[in-house]
């Protein structure tokens, strides 16, 4: 149980988790979100989950 809690709280998962949060906050938050935001913070957030997830260890 405590080496699932500790792969939880890796760098990726940390960030993975608040991004996704901060899209579902900013969607269902706010009724008018410009196309423009919305697509820089799907593009960025695109860039950083494929780059945490199909980086190497070592």
């Amino acid at each position: 149980m405590k080496e699932k809690i500790a792969k939880l709280l890796e760098v990726k998962s940390l960030v993975t988790l608040t991004l996704t949060g901060a899209m579902v906050g900013i969607l269902f938050g706010t009724h008018e979100v410009s196309q423009d935001a919305l697509a820089l913070f799907c593009t960025s957030y695109g860039a950083i989950i494929t780059y945490f997830f199909t980086r190497k260890d070592g």
